[in-house]
């Protein structure tokens, strides 16, 4: 049983296991995803064109 001194009392240790498990998780996660991602991308690269817009004259523009 607890003493009643502790009751309320703030922890005085912290467990830090979980957080730093969840965050290191999420690191690889998203590792492996932006590598997977860039991975399909290399593939579909040899095909892909730009199309670049170039300008065209107005009336206004052509009047001056």
């Amino acid at each position: 049983m607890h003493d009643r001194e502790e009751h309320g009392q703030p922890e005085g240790r912290a467990a830090t296991g979980l957080p730093l498990g969840v965050m290191l998780f999420s690191m690889l996660a998203i590792t492996a995803y932006l590598i997977v991602g860039g991975a399909f991308l290399d593939q579909e690269s040899e095909n892909g064109a730009v199309d670049v817009p170039t300008p065209t004259l107005t009336q206004n523009d052509a009047s001056e």
